[in-house]
């Protein structure tokens, strides 16, 4: 055993194993854009978001009629979660911050438009959102919530 062991520690510092492949050198737009569905675009230029939701068919996204709160950024991916949780803070909606790491298909990188609406009456609230790429106009992401009211000030 003991012998085993020095054979696997002498062998070991003799071929000095190194990664197979590295990275050094390459810009993280060029490691990604063979990985990745929607690679960086950060150096490109696109309408701001009051412009962008002007121009966007209604059918993809609307925000609520007589919303109480509605977001509207134009962001990185990356920052998505933070967006997200700012939306449920300001909202008074429960959850966790958003774990980005299962798109790995979308560049953190990536422009995307952040629209975000909330409406509530007496007894309802009405919470939903989309994330739509800056560059194709395709719905990346998108969800609503719905639950009753308990108004506390009854």
């Amino acid at each position: 055993m003991n012998t085993m062991l020095l054979t696997f520690i002498s062998l070991s510092s003799f071929l000095s194993f190194q990664p197979l492949a590295s990275n050094q050198g390459l810009l993280d737009s060029e490691i990604f854009s063979f990985q990745v569905e929607y690679p960086d675009n950060q150096s490109k230029t696109f309408a701001s978001e009051d412009e962008f939701y002007a121009k966007l068919d209604k059918k993809l996204y609307t925000e609520y009629e007589n919303a109480a709160y509605s977001m509207r950024k134009k962001i990185f991916f990356h920052e998505v979660p933070d967006a997200e949780l700012i939306f449920r803070t300001k909202t008074n909606l429960p959850g966790e911050k958003w774990n980005i790491s299962s798109f790995p298909f979308i560049h953190p990188n990536r422009q995307v438009y952040f629209l975000a609406s909330f409406q509530q009456n007496e007894k309802e609230e009405f919470h939903k959102y989309t994330i739509i790429d800056a560059e194709t106009n395709t719905v990346l992401l998108g969800g609503n919530h719905y639950h009753l009211y308990d108004n506390p000030y009854k």
